[in-house]
């Protein structure tokens, strides 16, 4: 893939067009970005004859990664306003979310930023961010960017990074599932279950037990199931409450080290979350979703999109869906044995992509590193800028 089109990809998500269903407009509001003078650079440059590109090699290349919930803080993005353009993204998603998510995420509270309805639209808004900001200070991390991955909620930033959708429809679309999933968390106690666990761990017999357990108090249909595969012998189990207390009291039987309750409102990525996706599933019906640009790998299987078709149906699938980052990540990584490894580049806040990335595979951590959304110095150099 050229850098001319890894640039397009990015200058072509920051439409200015909103989707049907939100807050929409004609013509680009002030302050809107203007996609053509994006553009214009670009396209300024393949129109000058020039020789092909030369083939680059693996460590040359750079991944994107994109977190999910779970990662949002009060304060971040206090480190993005003096990029170019980060003021207006937040102003785009005031238009379309109908509060000030800015304000929110700089000033919280945390207990208002941890609502699913906020979380998810401020990671996503904040993880763009970070895309501007390691646009200015790295360009070549965009430019020579071959492929993203984004966890849950971060996948709707790897598609509006890599062209398949405008930033307003893609947050439209995280508002509407945002709002989807709190309301369906709300209509059972539910939750997720952090496990690390071992070799001989019994994740599958302890899912089982958990809903006999539930059965036994009464509770019909109980779910109890691995919703996230992070790194070897580390998943994420959500289900009913009581079947994740039954798997704290009794983590020595089924051989796990340890378990710790994550602080989300719902039983994500599990049958729990069914009435959310026919929200979801119109709300994608309204948006134009085009080709990636750049190769964007799927939650739901850990393969490349094949086309907006594919899109479309795989976001909805990944509400009910296990999040497969581990399978995602040796399927990216995965190389010959001397080969050098892609850099990476965590876009949002928080580096728990980077931890786990560094239990999958130690080599490509080693050439990973994360764009700051917090701090805010005065003026530092690109490297400082990005640590």
């Amino acid at each position: 893939m050229s850098a001319r089109v890894t640039r397009v990809a990015w200058a072509r998500s920051w439409g200015p067009r909103c989707c049907r269903g939100a807050s929409s407009f004609s013509v680009p509001p002030p302050g809107t970005v203007d996609v053509a003078e994006l553009l214009r650079d670009a396209t300024a440059a393949e129109e000058r004859p020039s020789a092909a590109p030369a083939r680059r090699t693996p460590g040359q290349c750079s991944v994107l990664l994109f977190p999910g919930q779970g990662s949002q803080v009060v304060g971040m993005g206090r480190g993005l306003l003096r990029f170019p353009r980060v003021r207006e993204l937040y102003a785009a998603a005031h238009r379309v979310l109908g509060y000030d998510l800015l304000e929110l995420s700089l000033q919280g509270p945390q207990e208002d930023l941890d609502r699913t309805v906020h979380c998810q639209p401020a990671v996503f808004v904040a993880s763009l961010a970070a895309v501007e900001k390691l646009h200015h200070l790295q360009p070549a991390a965009i430019e020579n960017c071959v492929a993203a991955a984004g966890f849950s909620v971060g996948e709707f930033a790897a598609l509006v990074f890599a062209g398949a959708m405008e930033f307003s429809e893609g947050l439209y679309a995280v508002k509407v599932r945002a709002e989807a999933m709190q309301e369906a968390s709300e209509a059972v106690p539910s939750g997720m279950l952090s496990v690390l666990g071992q070799p001989q761990s019994k994740f599958t017999a302890a899912c089982v037990d958990a809903q006999e357990h539930c059965r036994s108090l009464g509770i019909e249909d109980p779910v109890c199931e691995v919703s996230n595969y992070l790194f070897p012998h580390c998943r994420v189990i959500s289900g009913h409450l009581e079947a994740l207390r039954f798997l704290r009291q009794n983590s020595s039987r089924y051989h796990f080290r340890r378990t710790k309750m994550l602080p989300v409102s719902g039983g994500f990525h599990t049958r729990l979350m069914q009435p959310a996706v026919e929200p979801l599933a119109q709300a994608l019906k309204t948006i134009d979703i085009k080709q990636p640009l750049v190769s964007v790998h799927a939650n739901v299987s850990g393969h490349r999109y094949a086309n907006p078709q594919h899109i479309r149906k795989l976001l909805g699938q990944q509400l009910v869906s296990p999040v497969r980052w581990e399978q995602t990540m040796h399927t990216i990584y995965t190389r010959r044995r001397g080969a050098a490894f892609p850099r990476t580049w965590e876009v949002g806040p928080g580096q728990q992509l980077g931890s786990i990335l560094r239990s999958c595979n130690l080599q490509a951590w080693k050439a990973y590193d994360h764009v700051d959304v917090l701090q805010a110095s005065e003026d530092p150099s690109p490297e400082e800028s990005l640590r």
